[in-house]
């Protein structure tokens, strides 16, 4: 009977035991309310991304009519960072990132070793922007040049895939 008497305050004490741990667990029930705050952390990041990148109007027609788009942005970019202009540095860098990433839709009459070639300009070029970007946030001219020397050449070999595509 002294082991039954015992067993039955440990089960009593374990059933106590299980408030403290039920109220335990519905404080830690409330922690993952913490973490809904992590969004209000990205919110501003996400309301700077909204406020840094405007829509690009892809304009409509084949990849020679956007190749048109992208020489006019490129030369205003060229122009705003000769200029020291580095402020408005992203708008044209991400425009002219939109613009390329339109092309692939716009090349089926490419051969598959070209398309895959336009596929990973598009992605250095999205490299590029971002770069550009933080280089005219943080005001840096020398840096800007280089990353659009960089974004220069890129084009440069991506038009090389586009024979009818006006220079």
């Amino acid at each position: 009977t002294l082991t039954i008497l015992a067993s039955s305050l440990a089960l009593t004490a374990g059933i106590g035991g299980c408030g403290p741990r039920g109220t335990d667990a519905g404080q830690n029930a409330a922690a993952p309310a913490a973490t809904v705050e992590t969004p209000k952390t990205e919110a501003p990041k996400a309301e700077a991304a909204a406020e840094v990148e405007t829509p690009t109007q892809i304009p409509a027609g084949g990849a020679d009519v956007v190749w048109q788009a992208i020489d006019q942005k490129n030369a205003e970019l060229e122009t705003a960072i000769q200029g020291g202009s580095l402020g408005e540095v992203h708008h044209m860098a991400f425009a002219i990132r939109d613009l390329v990433a339109a092309l692939p839709e716009r090349s089926s009459a490419l051969s598959a070793d070209q398309q895959s070639k336009v596929q990973a300009s598009v992605k250095f070029v999205a490299t590029l922007a971002e770069r550009l970007d933080a280089s005219g946030d943080a005001n840096d001219k020398a840096g800007a040049q280089d990353n659009y020397s960089k974004l220069s050449g890129v084009l440069k070999d991506l038009r090389a895939n586009y024979p009818d595509a006006t220079t």
